[in-house]
């Protein structure tokens, strides 16, 4: 299938191209300066799942407030509205990942577990760097491999052929999709991206996660990148078992010292049991 003919079918499914109407609405008030929690609140109060599904987050260990969150506007005054907006997605992605697609070799619960890996290791990376928000650091690591959804919705066929063929060759999943479609899923998620409306800062960054882009051009894009190899060096590998390197000029504009990131892994590992246990997966 051309990519563009893709970006139709995205389009025109629901639950797929398009976020829940109150999912959408309130990103665009996380990302309006002028709207207030109280508003955002009562948007979310709105959706009895969503709702539920910030309070228990807002309640869990990971936040330090078990059983102390009652209200909405609690949640979001001890969460944060960047936190919120993570939730927010994160609910409609895990809504997106139960849809059950056509491909019979895609592991949907090892894709789960990358995606949360990688998510987290970004979020840890970017407050290492100092970086201005590190739950869009979450969020965009959480999105990265988001256009693998829809392939394995509508291109089952081609999709199980890459991940055979991956397998056979000991490839990056990224080779096998170039040669088989002709483009990647990176291009799809830039399609499932830009019909979430999702803000630029974070579609340039996930264009971008397979580059060997430096800090000072794309500061969110190394973070990914790098989050992506250490996700997969801390066991949570998706495709086929490919020794997975951090570039040297992804490690070196990062600046981390090699030393730090096996305890890096570690914390990781630690991290996406924690997050599972706050997000009930």
């Amino acid at each position: 299938m051309e990519l563009s003919a893709l970006a139709i079918r995205v389009a025109r499914t629901p639950g797929l191209g398009m976020l829940p109407q109150v999912t959408s609405q309130v990103l665009k008030l996380v990302d309006n300066p002028n709207a207030s929690p109280r508003q955002i609140g009562a948007l979310i109060e709105r959706d009895a799942g969503l709702a539920s599904k910030l309070l228990k987050t807002a309640n869990s260990a990971y936040y330090g407030t078990p059983g102390k969150i009652k209200t909405v506007s609690q949640a979001i005054s001890v969460m944060g509205l960047s936190a919120v907006r993570s939730v927010v997605v994160g609910q409609a992605y895990q809504q997106m990942t139960a849809v059950r697609g056509a491909s019979k070799r895609f592991d949907r619960l090892a894709f789960w577990q990358h995606s949360l890996a990688t998510a987290t290791a970004a979020r840890v990376l970017a407050k290492l760097k100092g970086w201005r928000d590190p739950e869009e650091a979450f969020l965009t690591g959480l999105l990265h491999d988001a256009g693998r959804l829809v392939m394995d919705r509508f291109l089952s066929n081609e999709f199980d052929q890459i991940l055979t063929l991956a397998l056979e060759r000991v490839a990056p999943l990224i080779e096998v999709e170039r040669e088989v479609l002709g483009y990647t899923h990176v291009e799809v998620c830039d399609l499932l991206a830009a019909e979430w409306n999702l803000p630029e800062t974070m579609r340039e960054p996930l264009r971008r996660h397979h580059d060997d882009v430096r800090f000072d051009e794309c500061p969110l894009g190394c973070i990914v990148h790098a989050a992506n190899v250490l996700a997969h060096q801390a066991g949570f590998a998706l495709g086929a078992p490919v020794l997975y390197e951090m570039p040297p000029q992804v490690r070196q504009s990062l600046g981390i010292p090699d030393a730090q990131y096996e305890g890096l892994k570690q914390a990781i590992v630690h991290e996406v049991v924690k997050v599972q246990e706050a997000l009930r997966i």
